[in-house]
């Protein structure tokens, strides 16, 4: 047995050694590489296509230790053993589809490798001599599965890497290699395909190397996959450095292709899986994508359906929530902002109804903190503006609120003090500018649940504070609108809503009396000829003029101290509430004329002359306060002259004109002193007072004359000048 092992090994190495090309191997269908030919023999139809066979070298292969040593190696490489005869040897065509499974299979590309670097000038490579072997569909499919095995797939990545930089030698189509890793056949799991990123990196390696042949890939794509499947590969495959130039510029051309098929944004927020996004929907990076599709494809459409289309998926309630939320977001607040304006006026354009919106920004859930939620507010804006784009169908806020909150649901209103209330509705300047209706349509609410009584009550305090002085104010005037559209006249006020018949001679001690003369002034001004005085009333509701003369006395200073007029500073005269105790005081005077002289006297105990002097000269210059300022300083002049029993010298010495010095012709005060000079010659003649007598009186001629030369060199005093010049010769020549 021995003897015959010998006979046959002695006989392999003698061919191996000499007969090999007497002992040819087969190749098919390649003829051309180096010794090779064709053999006669057909493959039989288990076998590969183009597999090397050899018969001697088969019989080789059953003697071949399973390591091959590196010795072994280098000799088959100083021997220029070719990789076909090396195949065979190694045993790597027998069994079919697995060769990557066979451990001598790294060996051979390691081998082949080697060859090809010590011989490069025979062209071969060891992913030429493979695809010649199997072609490349079948090698591929080889190298797919492979891959898919952790003993085998660091080989099969290494090859396949060689068989793209194979393909792109040769041109191979960006369509071809699609298919030919099962691209095509990878039906919903495409997205998770490892061969995805291959291929898109073979499509930019094929496009920069061939820019002129490479063809549309987009249409062909579009035929194997949906949008949304392509969309979501492009988005994942932007995360990956190696792919994402390519992504980036399949992905806008994919885009182009939606446009260019006039797809409808509603599908493209589909593909773009933002219905799934849920909260998450701004934070979305494809989110900008589909807001610039729809911009696009709207260019030529005034109405923008983003917000539309987004509702579709959403809903108003959940795409509310989902918009405020980002708004608290630095990140996304500019664009969540933008889109909810948008989705304010696509509620307003559909008419839909503020008890909807009320909802929709979960005021339903804000129970007593209603007026402190921040929403409240743009709630009130919307039912404006809804108001205003439907004039004929008119929603008021309390028929809102009196579906939301039962009667008893409503007296947590009531609660707290004014102030406290106040300072929940927050209605500050800017806001009360910027919604001027936003009262009228909250009063009817209020007056409903506390009552007119308690109401005004709440209005006049608020009034005090500094905080809520400004919402108050507005608030009473259109209290005052609600009761003129009721038709609720000065008298019913006075019994039925403030009960103020019920005071007797404590009348005016009542602050309600100050509120009820402000409607009395508002109701005069609607109903303008018709005007209706405080005596008419207080007589047609049982005060007799004895009762009332027993009042007057007091009257005038009961009246500024509840008005808080002694508090007002130098903003006295810009004060509304001057004018209503002026008015108050004028409507007396028709009945008590000696009360007139009563007005300044209860004004001076609060202000010295000539801070009154200084205010009046300073709302003079104004035309708002114009009126008023000519008003007090008659009234003025009256109390100097009739009751304190001025005359211009004592005036001139208390507005401090007799120290005023070079500046006297300058003085703002002084056109006041000659008014007042004028008025007191005119009431008492007897005592006619000249201004250059005065004059003379603190200052001589000299100082005089040079003052009337300076004056007469300023345009404001010019005319002063010459007059008093031509005074003061006539004075000389007398």
């Amino acid at each position: 047995m021995h003897a015959l092992l010998l006979v046959v090994t002695t006989f392999l190495a003698c061919v191996s050694a000499s007969l090999t090309s007497d002992l040819p191997t087969v190749f098919q269908p390649i003829a051309d590489e180096v010794n090779a030919f064709t053999s006669s023999r057909l493959l039989r139809s288990h076998e590969e296509r183009g597999i090397p066979v050899s018969t001697i070298g088969n019989i080789k292969s059953k003697f071949m230790p399973s390591t091959i040593s590196e010795k072994t190696l280098r000799g088959w490489l100083n021997g220029r053993e070719t990789a076909d005869d090396v195949f065979v040897w190694l045993s790597l065509g027998r069994g079919k589809g697995e060769l990557f499974n066979k451990r001598k299979f790294g060996t051979w590309v390691k081998y082949v490798d080697d060859l090809t670097k010590q011989h490069p000038e025979s062209g071969m490579s060891t992913l030429s001599k493979l695809t010649s072997y199997y072609g490349d569909e079948r090698l591929s499919q080889m190298i797919i599965t492979a891959q898919k095995n952790p003993k085998t797939q660091d080989l099969a990545a290494d090859l396949q890497k060689r068989q793209l930089q194979y393909w792109l030698d040769n041109k191979k189509a960006p369509a071809k290699v699609f298919k030919l890793l099962e691209l095509n056949k990878a039906g919903g799991n495409l997205v998770d395909n490892p061969q995805v990123s291959a291929w898109l990196s073979y499509v930019a390696d094929f496009e920069k190397k061939f820019p002129k042949q490479a063809d549309a890939i987009i249409p062909m794509v579009t035929r194997h996959f949906d949008d949304e499947t392509l969309s979501k590969i492009f988005r994942e495959a932007k995360q990956t450095p190696s792919t994402a130039s390519i992504a980036n510029k399949l992905d806008g051309e994919l885009i182009e292709h939606w446009t260019d098929t006039k797809t409808l944004p509603k599908y493209v927020f589909t593909f773009l899986e933002l219905n799934r996004a849920g909260d998450k929907l701004l934070e979305a990076p494809q989110f900008a994508t589909w807001l610039t599709y729809v911009d696009d494809f709207y260019s030529r459409n005034p109405r923008n359906p983003r917000v539309s289309i987004m509702t579709s998926y959403y809903g108003d309630e959940a795409l509310t929530r989902l918009l405020i939320k980002a708004m608290q977001t630095p990140s996304e607040a500019n664009l969540a902002t933008k889109l909810h304006e948008e989705q304010l006026q696509s509620w307003i354009y559909s008419r839909k109804l503020p008890g909807y919106v009320f909802k929709f920004l979960s005021l339903d859930k804000a129970g007593e903190k209603l007026f402190d939620h921040p929403q409240f507010m743009k709630w009130i804006k919307y039912v404006e503006d809804l108001n205003k784009a439907n004039p004929d169908k008119k929603t008021t806020l309390m028929s809102v609120l009196a579906k939301q909150y039962d009667s008893e649901g409503l007296k947590w209103m009531a609660k707290g003090t004014p102030n406290d209330y106040f300072k929940q509705l927050k209605l500050d300047k800017e806001y009360n500018a910027a919604n001027p209706k936003y009262q009228a349509t909250l009063i009817g609410t209020l007056a409903a649940n506390y009552g007119e009584m308690k109401l005004v009550k709440m209005l006049d305090e608020a009034m005090k504070v500094k905080d809520t002085a400004s919402a108050a104010k507005k608030l009473q005037s259109e209290l005052f609108q609600r009761w003129i559209r009721l038709n609720w006249t000065p008298e019913y006020i006075f019994v039925k809503v403030l009960h103020l018949d019920q005071e007797g001679d404590m009348l005016f001690t009542n602050p309600l009396v100050v509120t009820w003369g402000k409607y009395l002034s508002a109701f005069n001004r609607y109903t303008h000829g018709e005007e209706t005085t405080i005596w008419m009333v207080l007589d047609a509701t049982g005060y007799k003029i004895e009762e009332l003369q027993r009042m007057v006395d007091r009257l005038p200073e009961q009246l500024f101290s509840m008005l808080r007029l002694g508090n007002k500073g130098d903003s006295l005269l810009t004060s509304p509430q001057l004018a209503n105790w002026i008015q108050y005081l004028d409507n007396f005077y028709v009945t008590f004329p000696d009360m007139g002289k009563t007005m300044m006297k209860t004004v001076r105990e609060y202000y010295h002359d000539i801070s009154l002097v200084d205010m009046i000269v300073s709302a003079m210059k104004a035309p708002s306060t114009e009126k008023i300022a000519k008003r007090m300083e008659l009234e003025l002049f009256r109390n100097w002259h009739a009751v304190s029993h001025k005359t211009p010298d004592n005036i001139f010495q208390i507005l401090e004109l007799d120290e005023a010095g070079s500046m006297l012709l300058a003085s703002p005060l002084l056109d006041m002193w000659i008014r007042y000079l004028t008025a007191f010659n005119k009431q008492t003649p007897s005592e006619k007072t000249s201004i250059i007598g005065t004059f003379l009186k603190y200052y001589d001629e000299s100082e005089l004359s040079q003052m009337i030369i300076t004056a007469k060199g300023n345009t404001n005093t010019e005319e002063l000048a010459s007059n008093l010049e031509d005074a003061l010769s006539l004075y000389k020549n007398s």
